[in-house]
């Protein structure tokens, strides 16, 4: 008998990158990196239920979720392409091979595909929250703001029982953020961090936009700091991308050699050739010229 016969998932197992790391178009508040690795966390945001699938490994099905839980996103696109054209009179397993094939797409780039693919999860069941909260966060990526929005309110009006509301929150905060609806980004912001207190994108995104919001009266430095060093702590200093924040926080309190300091750090942290680079050697510039940056 083979160890490991039977690959147990629900629809929340993988954690969907709020922050979304993602390469260019920038992110939601932060313009921020890949969706990465880390993202993959058993802890569930929202999800059909507690209750999880069996999927037999042999199966394409079970491969390519196999696959994409791995990150070995070009085979898991290859298995649930194929898990697609198998699984029609399943619409379980078929909603589940879009939406893991939505997320193998959005790791590689093919944002419109990851769209596409998760939009047909909400056609397949319009009652589970995760279509539209992945169908979300690629709205924000891709700087479609208003829908991410209306993505976001659907996602947390059909959310389930005992569902955590940290991140579809955080993602619509975002969205309000960019739209210039300042008082509804920081609603939203402040009760994805009351939420979940230790999810770092929540942290994370309501850090930035203390530190970075056009308008002084919703910037906050000293409490910048601490979310989003409590984010670098939790990801263990390891995502350029809250360190960067960090840098935007100790900037607006004034403290430029510790911003100078962290915007280095969050460039030594830094995949090479990533997109987001010349932005953080810009803000890296402003820091060194005594200057904090402001978003939109």
């Amino acid at each position: 008998m083979r160890a490991f016969a039977l690959l147990i998932v629900c629809f929340a197992i993988c954690r969907p990158g709020a922050q979304g790391q993602g390469s260019a178009p920038p992110g939601p508040t932060n313009p921020r990196l890949p969706e990465n690795a880390k993202k993959h966390q058993p802890e569930a945001p929202i999800g059909s239920s507690g209750s999880g699938v069996m999927i037999d490994v042999s199966t394409d099905l079970g491969r390519g979720i196999a696959a994409e839980l791995t990150q070995n996103n070009m085979e898991a696109v290859r298995f649930l392409t194929k898990a697609i054209e198998q699984e029609h009179d399943n619409a379980k397993n078929l909603a589940l091979a879009y939406r893991f094939r939505g997320l193998a797409y959005k790791h590689l780039g093919r944002r419109e595909d990851a769209l596409r693919d998760f939009l047909e999860v909400i056609r397949i069941d319009p009652q589970l929250d995760l279509g539209y909260y992945d169908a979300g966060v690629i709205y924000n990526r891709t700087n479609r703001y208003r829908e991410a929005v209306e993505a976001m309110t659907r996602a947390i009006a059909v959310r389930q029982r005992n569902s955590s509301l940290a991140l579809p929150l955080s993602e619509r905060g975002n969205a309000y953020f960019h739209l210039g609806q300042f008082d509804k980004a920081q609603a939203d912001l402040v009760a994805a961090v009351r939420r979940n207190p230790r999810d770092p994108d929540a942290l994370n995104n309501t850090a930035w936009f203390r530190a970075t919001c056009p308008e002084a009266r919703y910037r906050n430095g000293k409490e910048a700091i601490d979310l989003a060093s409590r984010a670098c702590a939790i990801d263990k200093w390891k995502d350029a991308d809250q360190i960067d924040t960090l840098a935007a926080a100790y900037a607006e309190t004034g403290n430029f050699a510790e911003a100078e300091h962290f915007e280095l750090k969050a460039l030594s942290v830094l995949p090479s050739g990533e997109e987001v680079r010349p932005k953080f050697q810009a803000r890296l510039q402003l820091y060194r010229a005594h200057k904090p940056f402001r978003s939109l």
